[in-house]
């Protein structure tokens, strides 16, 4: 069975020189994705805003740099496939093939839309513009009607600690 649920998430837009943002400190159920050199979002459960906030922000200002973290969770809507046909949805969704090599984080257009996702073994976090998230859940359920998918009720985001390699 395929589940769809919307995950209530955060995600903190840090910005810098690269090897300052190379340096950001791990923590668990949080995924840095590296969106470009200068460019990382970290993204964790909508419980932890605040507090990733500040950790960023301090992190940022004890590398010295003139680097900002700024809050964007309410920028993105985030859309959980899980089941183990998430990936064949997935190939049904978008034209980015999936690394072998999981976690994973990719980019681009997602069932048409701008987005990125984060790609675990049986679990995709899709996150797209949030004006735009209305679109995903019709179209994820429409790809995987063959797998008997249901829309669930929203919940926290959540990422496996062990897969990230996090330290706090």
């Amino acid at each position: 069975m395929l589940e769809i649920r919307r995950s209530q998430t955060a995600v903190i837009s840090c910005r810098d020189e690269a090897m300052v943002l190379n340096g950001m400190p791990q923590w668990d159920g949080i995924f840095p994705g590296r969106v470009a050199p200068d460019e990382l979002l970290l993204i964790g459960p909508a419980s932890a805003k605040n507090e990733l906030l500040q950790d960023a922000s301090q992190h940022l200002r004890q590398a010295g740099a003139f680097g900002v973290a700024v809050n964007m969770s309410d920028a993105w809507t985030v859309w959980t496939i899980i089941g183990q046909e998430a990936d064949h949805v997935w190939a049904m969704l978008s034209q980015n093939s999936i690394p072998k090599e999981r976690p994973a984080f990719v980019q681009g257009a997602v069932a048409s839309v701008p987005g990125k996702a984060i790609i675990l073994n049986s679990t995709i976090h899709v996150l797209t513009p949030s004006p735009l998230g209305h679109h995903l859940p019709h179209r994820i359920l429409q790809a995987g009607r063959e797998f008997d998918p249901h829309l669930v009720e929203p919940s926290e985001f959540m990422l496996d600690p062990f897969l990230t390699g996090a330290t706090r």
